[in-house]
């Protein structure tokens, strides 16, 4: 029968003398090749036998313990896989925590087949994706950078605006900023960043925005009190790369929106950011886009500040917590000291870029706010050439609604100052007529050295 049972190939049957029939027989596991069998049981043994010898080196265990069990009863493979998933815990204890995400599961997580999952996802997913993927990686320059760059595509949108700043982007932009603080194209991305985050929500100016740029806490890894605000870590990067156009271009634009806010502007002043954006239009002066930026920047900085209770309040809080970054000077006193710098910077864009208007419209918008303060009339009057570049606009830029507003009132407020002093208004007269003549002058000098320059060409073709 056994025999009939191995050539048939069943599985053997069992013969039970002496068994009561009242209890069934016994189970016998199938096993149709008895070589692999054997063989997979001499593995296990040489296996065991092996993970013992190992162990009992390791922890001087003796040689007369069973091998496969140890003395608290469990497999000795256990005692590895213990210390393993122990230091498994320590070491997730020190991560950071990251947000919830189904774009990031779908990417980086396992997949069971191998592939990746549908990433047709709705599009506020990508936004918690990338701050995680920067919070992952945050000491990876190029995962940041190519963070930075696809930010602003997303943030266009005002939800994953408020989204973004809601799940503290500015932070993670800012803390990135300090860790590469040599990279100029994580920097100029970072700014592109920011002048999205800064843009205003709704009726709100950004006020999520307001708390990661004022106050100190949070930029910094653990949030330390000798941090720096995140407006004075913009203004070190613009010093830092003040040679690179292109970055100087994108941080003026992104102190455009900064300074909406009361508390955000003054802390911006007295960091000194109209020196930085002044330093900017000095070092690209032919520079297009540099102009076009610093010029809009200036517009909100020098504003006449207006005093209110949440201004004071929000302001009150600003310099509780960067007091050791702020200046003594006051806000007035800093803007006083710049007048003649900012006026004389913007005549000079006026004249290096007479043809373009969205630069002549931004110059007389800078020039029209200065004017507000009645101080700062006889700094206007004095800039060579201010009062007739606003006339030269006023008289060419007909169709431009804003230009022709901000130039007619400034030029009329000038002239009321003129009007109530006389010894002022010859003064000033005088003043306009030495200018003509050195502008003669001036224009006679570059004809004879345009016409030198002719001869010797002809000179040099003749021989």
């Amino acid at each position: 029968r056994i025999k009939d049972d191995a050539l048939c190939g069943r599985p053997p049957s069992i013969i039970e003398y002496g068994r009561n029939s009242e209890f069934p027989p016994a189970s016998l596991r199938t096993n149709k090749n008895p070589k692999s069998f054997l063989a997979h049981a001499r593995s296990v043994i040489v296996k065991n036998k092996r993970r013992h010898l190992a162990n009992s080196k390791r922890d001087e265990v003796a040689h007369d313990s069973p091998i496969g069990v140890t003395d608290v009863n469990s497999s000795i493979e256990s005692a590895p896989k213990q210390a393993a998933m122990e230091k498994k815990a320590k070491s997730k204890s020190g991560r950071p925590k990251f947000g919830y995400s189904k774009l990031t599961q779908r990417l980086l997580g396992p997949s069971k087949t191998g592939e990746a999952g549908n990433t047709n996802l709705p599009c506020s997913c990508a936004i918690y994706s990338i701050v995680n993927w920067m919070v992952a990686f945050a000491d990876v320059e190029g995962i940041q950078t190519m963070c930075l760059k696809v930010l602003p595509f997303l943030l266009e949108d005002e939800s994953q605006r408020a989204t973004a700043q809601r799940a503290g982007l500015t932070d993670i932009v800012l803390r990135g900023m300090v860790l590469f603080p040599s990279s100029v194209k994580l920097h100029t991305a970072a700014f592109h960043t920011i002048v999205l985050l800064a843009r205003p929500l709704g009726g709100r100016e950004g006020m999520l925005f307001h708390r990661s740029m004022v106050n100190s806490t949070g930029i910094f890894n653990g949030g330390t009190p000798s941090g720096k605000s995140g407006i004075a870590v913009m203004l070190d990067s613009m010093k830092r790369f003040e040679s690179d156009a292109v970055l100087q271009a994108m941080g003026c634009w992104s102190l455009v929106n900064i300074a909406l806010a009361p508390s955000q502007k003054a802390v911006l002043v007295k960091l000194g950011g109209i020196s930085v954006v002044a330093n900017a239009m000095m070092q690209h002066q032919f520079n297009a886009e540099v102009q076009f930026r610093a010029l809009f920047a200036l517009i909100n900085l020098v504003i006449p500040s207006v005093k209110s209770n949440d201004a004071d309040s929000e302001g009150t809080d600003a310099n509780s917590s960067i007091q050791s970054e702020l200046s003594d000077t006051s806000e007035k006193e800093m803007l006083d000291d710049s007048v003649g710098q900012i006026a004389n910077l913007v005549v000079v864009a006026m004249k290096n870029f007479c043809s373009s208007e969205s630069i002549l419209n931004r110059a007389c918008l800078v020039l029209h706010n200065l004017s507000l303060t009645d101080d700062y009339h006889i700094p206007l009057l004095w800039t060579p050439n201010c009062y007739q570049l606003l006339e030269w606009c006023l008289a060419n830029y007909r169709t431009d609604q804003a230009l022709q507003q901000s130039a007619a009132g400034t030029l009329h407020r000038l002239q009321t100052t003129l009007s109530n002093n006389a010894g002022l208004q010859q003064r000033f007269s005088s003043s306009l007529q030495s200018q003509q003549q050195s502008s003669l002058e001036q224009s006679y000098h570059e004809a004879m050295e345009l016409h030198q320059r002719e001869e010797q060409l002809i000179a040099t073709q003749r021989q």
